[in-house]
């Protein structure tokens, strides 16, 4: 890549005004300070709009209640209905009591799972539904530990800026090695906003795009494409 992390990040700064709102993750945690709602609240997200997770979050709270205690013992036709606007909500509504009933049982609260540095990545990843990107975003939005959750934008933003990686473990890696290490969530959200307004999957705004200096696919792609036509 071209261009340092901070570089990336003052210009993305000065481009894109981040709101809570945005990121599900981080609303509810700035909301309630529960990170097992932002557990909840992430596994709704997973393949499902920043809207369609809300609407979900919001009908499970308000039909049965966003707590441990009453999502372990929740029946899961129920859950499945509060839910069911959202995709896969069957499988979600039966992973989301199934951990439930793990954390509850095992470990007695999420915190103490979270505040096991060393260990919560791997305990979170063993959890049902819960992934690499998922872990990743709770460990980072509520105990602000050195991960990098990389979602799809965020994925198509770094391979088209040149940043090496085969899998999600090596770009996020990646991605802590350019960005200074107390931006990471900064820098998480920023680079979101970026892939969804302006790198985008299908007609990236190239040409108005802030870090285009930095960008390997616009030099070796758009403006090779440019010299061509004329």
């Amino acid at each position: 890549m071209k261009c340092e992390g901070r570089y990336i990040l003052k210009e993305l700064e000065r481009v894109y005004t981040t709101n809570p709102s945005d990121y599900i993750a981080y609303d509810v945690w700035l909301k309630t300070k529960d990170p097992f709602k932002v557990l909840i609240a992430t596994i709704l997200s997973q393949n499902s709009t920043d809207r369609g997770a809300y609407k979900a979050y919001y009908n499970l709270e308000g039909n049965i209640g966003i707590s441990l205690d009453k999502l372990a013992k929740a029946d899961m036709l129920n859950v499945a209905k509060a839910i069911r606007n959202i995709g896969l909500y069957n499988s979600k509504a039966k992973r989301i009591i199934e951990l439930s009933n793990i954390i509850l049982d095992k470990y007695g609260d999420l915190n103490n799972i979270l505040n096991q540095e060393d260990k919560a990545r791997n305990i979170l990843m063993s959890l049902p539904g819960v992934g690499e990107k998922t872990a990743d975003v709770v460990l980072l939005t509520c105990k602000g530990y050195p991960v990098f959750p990389v979602d799809t934008h965020i994925k198509r933003v770094s391979l088209r800026l040149g940043i090496d990686g085969k899998n999600y473990e090596s770009i996020s890696r990646n991605l802590m090695k350019i960005f200074p290490k107390d931006s990471y969530l900064k820098a998480h959200h920023l680079l979101i906003a970026h892939g969804r307004l302006t790198c985008k999957a299908k007609n990236p705004l190239c040409e108005k795009c802030t870090i285009n200096n930095c960008c390997e696919y616009y030099s070796r792609v758009v403006k090779s494409k440019r010299s061509h036509s004329t």
